[in-house]
């Protein structure tokens, strides 16, 4: 199940290492400040807070078990412009579950909204399962 990720890392690790300059040069300020502020918290933060990321009335439930999770990876790929202040990313996460030991990765495709063009951003879908 790993292996079937592994042509998509390899092509992210590809894309970052073409790139040259400023990666988040075309991404606004404020998003490329969210985004690093959010890959800091999934990898060295407690994984509930990813959870206040998305809009105060999203309504989303804090899963169980996010306790259990230590995160020992995170790559993206560049974000890229969806429609005027809506913003996509993708990244793979590696972590491993405590108590059994067990190495997953998982995909997160991840879309960024900002409702007054560009000040404050918000995660508009869920993080994916752990």
């Amino acid at each position: 199940m790993q292996l079937r990720y592994l042509p998509l890392l390899l092509f992210i690790l590809w894309l970052a290492g073409c790139r040259m300059g400023n990666p988040y040069d075309p991404v606004p300020k404020e998003l490329a400040l969210v985004l690093k502020v959010y890959e800091d918290v999934v990898r060295w933060s407690d994984l509930n807070k990813i959870y206040a990321f998305g809009r105060k009335d999203a309504g989303w439930e804090v899963p169980p078990g996010l306790d259990n999770v230590r995160v020992n990876g995170y790559e993206t790929s560049d974000p890229a412009e969806i429609e005027p202040w809506r913003w996509g990313q993708t990244a793979v996460i590696s972590y491993v579950l405590n108590d059994r030991q067990v190495v997953k990765q998982l995909v997160d495709q991840q879309i960024w909204v900002s409702e007054d063009e560009g000040d404050s951003w918000y995660r508009e879908n869920v993080p994916p399962p752990f």
